[in-house]
């Protein structure tokens, strides 16, 4: 593993890629990048690495805009997704000034759709398309996503074939990976599509020095309960509260009103491990994170106190040349992490809805108090989304609603939010996210989700309950436990303070204990929910220096990747997290409803 370098030649592919893309069309170029694509694109390629293959120029394709073209360039290129809107929006502009030359490449493949709806609008022969298959993303060292959009019509297919692409890409580069589990029917799929690529491709042999022995593959729909929970580590609140895309940040108004320094316009922040800041506090609980910026600034003040009273001219010139510029770094990013960290601390104060949800995991939650809780929230015109979201909570934890809360809670939501959200509450409803327990055609599955309405999904409807899932898993730490924020080395589940453990975490935890049991899995899951594994895996062991690769195919969340880091760093695993994209709740819960 010392020589290991972080999927670096998986981005170096990707960039030769683009680069003979590029190549392919011939003089100067215009790059106008779909917006979603547009971070994607910085992590791969820079502005003067476009421009040394002749895009002198770049900027965002917005639908409801008009684009200002330079006449000087040549080539007008488009990089987008595949979706209709896209290709409706190019087809607008392609009409507006026809007798210019113009080229599509499309991420990660073109689609039939594409070229009928040229053809459509007539102007087939007017574009010439391209194809960009988009590998990992590294965010940091240890997580990488496709960054693939979180759009369930079109997820499970197509996350599936472009996760087993990548997978693929990344065994042929760096060996055979022996070991292999697979759980729910994305997951599963996956695996199926990523053997079959390997048989056509022919398939690395394993090597001793390989850097991954595990790959453990897991569909979002067997644990939508750690979607729906607040997560309480720093960096999953600012996923919640923030915009907070591919590394970066914008904090907007609500941080930058209480900087001391202003800056005009919307300033974007990246957030990685090269902040010395951010580092630090990334995955420690919340409760933790305005303690230790506070000492930190202490700390801070007093090295420039120190500064102050130098009398000796050596000193002062080597505290200018050597620590000064550090200091005034930490002392931005720590007075923006600080101000970050107020914002989010005023967003829950007063609230009790933490309490609420994690009595509601652990099924000890009185009926009428998460009733009283979720009235009075939309009482006080809260976020629509976020009252949904702990009613899909309840629901799915107690296996559906009784009726007469069922009924009541949906009767006062259309009330005071209004009934264009009635839809909203079909979809839910079809999906099995928020059910009445006396629905008799309700179906649920692990984690709530049976996607019934779109083909791309399997259904995934299920027996199984969340309690017996819980008590098999042991999800949920003992209660009378008293959670300690302060623990050196905490459980997984502190990312909800000790209230639930993500499904993916505790399986890899069990697996690497006792070993990976297929049969032992399936009488847990139930028979509807698939579960498969290599020939004779061998048990995990971390003398042997290899990493864990855990995928997620429909996305993960910043909990479930701090409760992994927690748990290699308890025992000592190397563990990389791969994932379709990282979810952020509100998208999520939208995402069943934007059906087209």
């Amino acid at each position: 593993m010392d020589d290991f370098d972080d999927f670096a030649m998986v981005t170096q592919l990707t960039r030769r890629e683009l680069i003979h893309v590029l190549e392919s069309i011939i003089g100067t170029k215009e790059l106008v990048v779909e917006q979603s694509l547009m971070r994607p694109l910085d992590k791969v390629a820079s502005m003067s690495f476009l421009k040394e293959h002749n895009c002198l120029r770049v900027q965002q394709l917005y639908l409801d805009r008009l684009i200002s073209w330079d006449p000087n360039l040549e080539n007008r290129v488009f990089l987008i997704r595949p979706s209709l809107t896209n290709v409706r929006k190019v087809c607008e502009l392609i009409k507006a000034e026809p007798n210019v030359q113009y080229s599509a490449i499309f991420v990660d493949r073109k689609q039939n759709i594409c070229d009928l709806e040229f053809e459509k609008q007539g102007v087939y022969g007017n574009i010439e398309s391209y194809e960009l298959n988009l590998s990992f993303i590294p965010l940091e060292s240890d997580l990488f996503s496709l960054e693939l959009p979180a759009d369930i019509p079109r997820s499970s297919r197509t996350d599936y074939q472009a996760m087993a692409r990548c997978l693929w890409q990344l065994q042929s580069l760096y060996g055979a990976i022996p070991n292999q589990f697979a759980i729910g029917q994305a997951a599963v799929d996956c695996q199926k599509v990523f053997q079959r690529i390997c048989q056509d491709m022919k398939e690395p042999a394993a090597t001793a020095n390989q850097p991954i022995s595990h790959l453990f593959l897991f569909d979002r729909s067997i644990d939508v309960v750690s979607v729906l929970l607040t997560g309480l580590t720093y960096e999953s609140m600012l996923n919640d509260v923030f915009k907070y895309s591919c590394g970066k940040i914008v904090f907007g108004e609500a941080v930058e009103t209480k900087l001391k320094q202003k800056s005009e316009g919307k300033k974007v922040i990246p957030l990685n491990n090269s902040d010395a800041i951010f580092s630090v506090v990334r995955n420690r609980h919340m409760s933790q994170v305005f303690p230790f910026l506070s000492a930190r600034a202490k700390t801070l003040q007093e090295s420039f106190d120190k500064a102050s009273a130098m009398n000796k001219v050596e000193e002062v010139k080597d505290f200018i040349s050597n620590q000064l510029r550090q200091l005034k770094q930490n002392h931005k990013l720590l007075e923006l992490h600080i101000c970050a960290c107020e914002v989010l601390l005023e967003t829950s104060k007063g609230s009790d809805r933490f309490g609420i949800e994690h009595a509601i995991v652990r099924r000890e939650a009185d009926a009428n108090i998460v009733m009283e809780h979720l009235e009075l929230a939309i009482c006080k015109q809260q976020n629509p989304w976020a009252v949904l979201q702990l009613a899909c909570l309840w629901s799915i934890c107690e296996d559906g609603l009784l009726s007469k809360h069922f009924h009541a809670f949906r009767n006062l939501f259309l009330h005071a939010c209004g009934y264009d959200y009635l839809t909203v509450f079909y979809y839910l409803q079809s999906n099995g996210l928020l059910i009445e327990k006396s629905t008799p055609s309700a179906k649920t599955s692990i984690g709530g989700a049976s996607f019934k309405i779109n083909s791309n999904f399997k259904e995934l409807s299920r027996k199984t309950s969340f309690s017996h899932l819980t008590k098999s898993l042991r999800l949920t730490p003992a209660s009378d436990i008293p959670f300690d924020p302060k623990s050196i080395n905490p459980n997984p589940s502190y990312v909800f303070s000790d209230a639930y453990t993500p499904i993916a975490c505790q399986i890899v935890s069990q697996t690497v204990a006792d070993g990976w049991s297929t049969s032992k899995l399936q009488k847990v899951f139930g028979p509807e929910i698939p579960i498969t594994s290599s020939l004779n895996p061998v048990k995990p062991d971390n003398r042997i220096k290899k990493a864990l690769l855990v995928s997620f195919i429909g996305g993960v969340t910043f909990a479930e990747v701090a409760a992994l880091r927690q748990f290699a760093q308890n025992s000592n695993f190397r563990i990389i997290v791969v994932a379709s994209h990282v979810l952020n709740r509100e998208e999520f819960l939208k995402s069943f409803i934007e059906i087209v």
